[in-house]
């Protein structure tokens, strides 16, 4: 071989194990990661059905800004934007996948919430996904 040139043949180097236990933990962690973003951000199997008839039930449309059950706060969608809190009672917890509300208020998706008004006050009693463009800011 003339001196200056490179050998083309590519050669193998070997790793140590040290090298390996390494790479193999580096893949499973990503894995992990990977799983639980999945996890996290997929739609749950078993989301609860509406606890009652909703044609009846007042509702609002907006992004959900505090997930701190049994506290809620949308901010609302359309002409007139504000924050509305409502509050999850005891017998609705069921009604609520707190994980998927969190997820919706992390990334900003619209969500629809039925509610009840008693004494002033908010009651959440149902949530579904609201569609993308709803200009609708109230159902009542």
């Amino acid at each position: 071989m003339a001196t200056g040139q490179q050998d083309p043949t590519p050669r193998y180097v070997a790793r140590s194990p040290k090298q390996r236990a390494i790479i193999i933990a580096g893949a499973l962690g990503l894995i992990a990661i990977i799983s639980l973003l999945v996890w996290l951000f997929s739609p749950g199997g078993s989301e609860p059905g509406p606890p009652i008839d909703l044609a009846d039930v007042p509702f609002v449309d907006g992004t959900l800004v505090v997930v701190e059950p049994p506290r809620l706060v949308l901010r609302t969608s359309g002409d007139g934007q504000g924050e509305m809190e409502f509050t999850i009672r005891e017998q609705d917890m069921g009604n609520f996948d707190v994980a998927h509300l969190r997820s919706h208020s992390s990334i900003g998706l619209p969500t629809r919430l039925y509610y009840l008004e008693s004494d002033g006050r908010l009651f959440a009693v149902y949530k579904e996904d609201a569609p993308a463009n709803s200009s609708r800011q109230d159902g009542s």
